[in-house]
This record gives C-alpha cells, sequence and structure tokens, in this order.
C-alpha cells in the first residue's frame, strides 16, 4: 500500500475529501502555474486520486472490487485503474468527437453553415441571432446528449460569428445554456431518465415540469452571458484544416454560390432526428412499470404475500429481503402507495435485470399472440424487457393493465440508426456530399487530405476529454461519493437542500452530472419515502433539485469543459470564465426556482 494511503488508513469517512482537495490543487497549479499540458496534468492527478485512496476504508462492495486485484498492488492498480477508466471514456466519445470535426469541416468549408446563419438572420434579424441559437438549442437539446449536440451547433455559430463579425462568445455559449439544462431535467436524456425510476415519479411529469421550470434558468445564464460578453472578448481562433482568412472569404460569397438550405441544414438536423427517434423508440420499448397500471392492488398484494404459482414465487424470490420483510407487513386487503411503489420498483427491476422467459415457469399461463411471437423471436436489450413486461402481463390478467409495445423489427432498426455514432457517420457522409457538391473534382485523396487537420485536432481532444473522464471517474473510486452519503446521513435539514448540496457535491468531485443524479436519486429516496405523506410538496421538487445541483461548477474533471473549451478555441480560463459560470448559474437559478416553486405550487 502506498505511503499516503498507510497514512490515511486510521482515518475517518472524511479522507476521500482530502483526496479531492489535493488533486484539485493540483490540477491548479500544473495547468495554471506550471504550464503544464492538460491532458498529462489530468492523469498525473488521476493517478495521484488512486495512490492517495484507502481502499480498506472503502465500505462500497462496488468500488471495493474495482481495486480487487490481490496479485497488484495499489501503486500498479492506480495506474492500470486510470488507463482503464481513461479508454472507457474514450470509448463514448471518440467517435463520436472525430466525425464531429469532419462534419464542421465540411460545413464550414462548403459554406452550409453560412447558408443557414444567412436564412437565421434574415429571419430573426442580427440583433437576436443569439437568441435565435438559444431558443433552437433548447428544444433540439431534449433528445440527444449534449456533447453531440454542440458539436453540431458550433459550426452554426463559428459561421454566425464570421457573418456578424462580433459575440462570438455569446454565441458559443447560446448553445450552452439550454443544453445543459435539458441534459439534467428532460428524458430521454439518462439521468433525467433514471432519476424518474429511482425517485417513483411519472415520466411525462417530470418531461412537462422540467422543461418549464428550466426556462427561468436558462434565461438567467443567458443575461449572464451577455454581461459577460460586456468585459469578456474571446476571438475565434485558428483551427487546423480551416484558416480564419478562408472562413471570413466563405462567408463573403454570393447566396448563389451556397449550397441550398435543405442540404446545408440536413447534416445536423438528421442525425439529431435518428437519434431523437432512437430515444422514443428506447423509451416506448423500454418503458416500466407505474403504480397506474396496476388495476386490482389488493390481488396482486394478496398474490406476492402468499405465491402460489410459479411466477409470483419466482418474484417474492427475487425481491429484496428488506422488501419481502414490507411485504410480509403489508395490510393483503388494503394496499397504500409505499407498498405499491415498492411492488412496481421490484416488477421493473425484473423485467430490466432478468430474462423471465423461462418456458416452464409460463407453461400454464395463456399467452397473447404478441407475448408469444416476441419471444420466439430470441429479443435483447429493450425488446427483452418489453417482452418481460408482456409475460408479467399475461401471467397477472386481473391485477396488471395490458399494454402493447412496437414491431421488434422497427425498434432494432431505429436502435441502430439512432445510436449515435450511426447517426454521426450519416451526417458526416451527408456533409462530404455538400462540400463535393460545392467543390467540384474533388478526389478521394484531396478529402483524406482535407480531414486530416481537424483529426488531429479531435485526437488531442479525445486525449483531453478522456483524461478528465479518468481523472473523475478515480475520484469516483476513492470514495468521494461514499464519503457524502455517510456525511449527510440522519441529518434533518430541508429535504430539497439536501438533494441540491449533494448532487452539487459529487458533480464537482467526479465530474458527470449523470453520475452525480443517479448517485444522490438512490441516496435520498429512502430519506424521501421515509417522509412520506408528511413530505409538504410534489415529490418532482426532488427530482428537479438533484438535476440542478448536478449542473453545478464544470471544470478539469468534467468531459463537457474540454469539449466545449477545446471545440470552441478557449483556453482553460476562458472556459472557466464562460462554461463553468454559465452552469453555476443554471444550477443557482434552478434552486431557487425549485424552493419557490414547492412554497408557491406544492402540486400535492
Amino acid at each position: 500500500m502506498p505511503f499516503f494511503a498507510q497514512a490515511s488508513a486510521a482515518s475517518s469517512i472524511y479522507w476521500p475529501f482530502v483526496v479531492l482537495i489535493v488533486c484539485l490543487i493540483s490540477i491548479i497549479i500544473l495547468i495554471t502555474k506550471l504550464r503544464v499540458h492538460a491532458f498529462f496534468a489530468l492523469v498525473m492527478a488521476a493517478m495521484l486520486a488512486g495512490l492517495l485512496t484507502n481502499v480498506n476504508g472503502l465500505s462500497d462492495e462496488k468500488l471495493r472490487k474495482a481495486w480487487d486485484a490481490p496479485a497488484k498492488s495499489q501503486w500498479v492498480q492506480a495506474v492500470e485503474l486510470t488507463a482503464t477508466e481513461l479508454g472507457n471514456t474514450a470509448g463514448k466519445i471518440g467517435i463520436v468527437i472525430a466525425l464531429a470535426s469532419v462534419i464542421g469541416l465540411c460545413l464550414m468549408a462548403s459554406g452550409a453553415a453560412d447558408k443557414v446563419v444567412r436564412r437565421f438572420i434574415s429571419l430573426f434579424g442580427e440583433k437576436r441571432a443569439g437568441a435565435a441559437i438559444l431558443v433552437s438549442g433548447y428544444v433540439l437539446s431534449i433528445p440527444i446528449f449534449f456533447d453531440t449536440f454542440f458539436m453540431l451547433l458550433l459550426p452554426l455559430a463559428v459561421a454566425m460569428h464570421l457573418r456578424t463579425g462580433k459575440d462570438y462568445m455569446l454565441y458559443i455559449m447560446a448553445i450552452c445554456c439550454g443544453g445543459v439544462v435539458t441534459h439534467s431535467l428532460v428524458a430521454p436524456h439518462p439521468g433525467p431518465l433514471a432519476m424518474a425510476e429511482y425517485l417513483k415519479l411519472d415520466l411525462g411529469l417530470t418531461i412537462v415540469v422540467g422543461l418549464v421550470a428550466g426556462i427561468v434558468p436558462v434565461c438567467c445564464s443567458w443575461m449572464t452571458v451577455k454581461w459577460l460578453g460586456r468585459s469578456l472578448s474571446i476571438p475565434l481562433r485558428e483551427t487546423p484544416g480551416l484558416s480564419i482568412a478562408s472562413l471570413r472569404a466563405s462567408a463573403e460569397r454570393p447566396e448563389s454560390e451556397l449550397p441550398s438550405f435543405t442540404w446545408s441544414i440536413l447534416p445536423v438536423l438528421l442525425p439529431i432526428a435518428l437519434i431523437s427517434i432512437s430515444s422514443i423508440f428506447i423509451a416506448i420499448q423500454g418503458k416500466g412499470f407505474e403504480t397506474s397500471n396496476i388495476s386490482n392492488a389488493s390481488s396482486l398484494l394478496s398474490k406476492l404475500k402468499t405465491p402460489s404459482d410459479p411466477v409470483s414465487q419466482d418474484l417474492v424470490a427475487n425481491f429484496t429481503p428488506a422488501n419481502r420483510a414490507k411485504l410480509q407487513e403489508a395490510n393483503a386487503t388494503q394496499a397504500d402507495a409505499p407498498i405499491l411503489s415498492l411492488i412496481v420498483g421490484e416488477l421493473n427491476d425484473a423485467i430490466r435485470k432478468r430474462d423471465l422467459s423461462n418456458p416452464n415457469r409460463f407453461a400454464n399461463i395463456t399467452l397473447r399472440p404478441e407475448t408469444a411471437q416476441l419471444r420466439a423471436s430470441l429479443p435483447q436489450a429493450d425488446n427483452l424487457v418489453r417482452l418481460n413486461r408482456l409475460l408479467l402481463e399475461d401471467a397477472f390478467p386481473n391485477e396488471l393493465k395490458q399494454t402493447r409495445g412496437m414491431n421488434p423489427t422497427l425498434y432494432t432498426l431505429g436502435v441502430f440508426w439512432g445510436n449515435r455514432n450511426v447517426a454521426l457517420f450519416v451526417g458526416a457522409f451527408l456533409s462530404l456530399a455538400v462540400l463535393v457538391l460545392q467543390k467540384k473534382n474533388l478526389s478521394f485523396a484531396k478529402i483524406a487530405e482535407m480531414i486530416e487537420p481537424p483529426f488531429a485536432t479531435a485526437g488531442t481532444i479525445i486525449l483531453i476529454t478522456s483524461a478528465g473522464g479518468a481523472f473523475g471517474l478515480m475520484l469516483k473510486n476513492a470514495g468521494v461519493g461514499q464519503a457524502v452519503e455517510a456525511l449527510v446521513h440522519g441529518k434533518q435539514v430541508n429535504l430539497i437542500l439536501l438533494s441540491w448540496v449533494v448532487a452539487a457535491v459529487i458533480r464537482i468531485a467526479q465530474g458527470s452530472a449523470t453520475v452525480a443524479m443517479l448517485t444522490t436519486a438512490s441516496m435520498i429516496y429512502p430519506i424521501m419515502s421515509g417522509a412520506g405523506a408528511a413530505l409538504p410538496y410534489n415529490p418532482v421538487y426532488i427530482f428537479m433539485a438533484i438535476g440542478f445541483g448536478a449542473m453545478m461548477l464544470s471544470w478539469m474533471n468534467d468531459s463537457g469543459f474540454w469539449v466545449v473549451g477545446k471545440l470552441s478555441g478557449f483556453s482553460e480560463k476562458e472556459t472557466l470564465k464562460t462554461w463553468t459560470v454559465v452552469v453555476s448559474v443554471n444550477s443557482a437559478a434552478g434552486l431557487i426556482v425549485t424552493l419557490l416553486g414547492s412554497i408557491l405550487l406544492p402540486m400535492r
């Protein structure tokens, strides 16, 4: 065990916070004072977090498993875990960033981005150009991951700056203001989707509330950006493959030399549309049970309390011990809201985490034609989730309402083409086609030569972003989230404020907003459900508090920080002064909206 870990072996649960602070100070000194390249600084900080981790003090089983390699010392594991987490992050973003760089190059070089901007300005006027990006971005960002969404809209912001000759930072941040909010508050983004399930909330309600509640924070961050723009001017900087001179020359071309508006916008909108369709298909086919799907609660409770058929016996056998005990204690003739939420949660765990299609278990159950057909197709992923749900609906025809999924083949095709890597490939090929149509006689060799510099830039961004992801995950492996949970356990405080603070601390500690949301929701739900009827507002306000808290203070351990900063050409200090401020204003304004809403409109 390393020296620092030995020194901390007898320390309290607060040691992970020491790890966080030491690593934070190290990164600041390395990048801002010693001017070390961000990749080296982040990788060294990630390894340092591993060396400082008190492995013996980790009580979380998953975290201990991450360090469970008795044949290797913690010194070696700190290095190898860093490399593994870096690779995991790169695997998620590498193809997307590379393809987005191609799309950006082609849209700028062909004049397509300028064509879209000219249409925007003619429609909204130059003074409202930034607001037009803000509003359209808020809507377009609903179904698509923030990093993908940002990379697709970035060429439009660059072209808008070239067209107007000002406000480059404003146009970049216009993309970010709304995209951050939908990422943390609106399904089908993974964080809000999982939060709704963890907190046992109606998904439709969370979408509506998230979209409406996000408007005020977006307006606040937009006003903040405009205020920052009065004193902070960030220029558009040269990028490999596209000089500013060539971009300005492109912006001065007559309208007749530009591609049509349809072809210009298609490489951006088609990937967004494909990803949106995929998100909708997943939401439909993978939708879990809700309490409203129970048609006869007393009968269902009775069958699960005294299971006599194979399906009921299997379900109850896989309940957690605590939930089995609560089930037995429940009143069989009067199923109240807490016990129904418990049953729904266990049913959703069953359909999402298991394959229930054992023929013997359902031998004496009459299956609907749809169920039998889907089972015969050997379904995977959300098609399997749908099959599991259909099987349970057939097993409890009087207790569970019957629903219909979608065609499994259509689902598979939609999810494939809507996979963000595939969708970006489609966008890249379309943008290349637009470039070839505009610039005649382009050979494959010339296209490859044009693409080479953006790929080089993308490679640097992928490395830095992946190093930031590795650093955040190493802080997670160091037990920072576990320490936060222990710190707040048993505290009697305002639950909305507690949810926001916990989410914010976890977000700052390890970088990922999604991880912060999932971790906080799993921590807060037992407290929230314990409050029961005493909760003076709708639980959706807890959902909002967690979502807004998870936006707080994005910095160098967040991959979004590097995606926005590096692709925009901002320095680290400029990114902290703009991007970090925007997400923090969204977070703080969102907390105020949540607190006021819970008082003025409790929706009980």
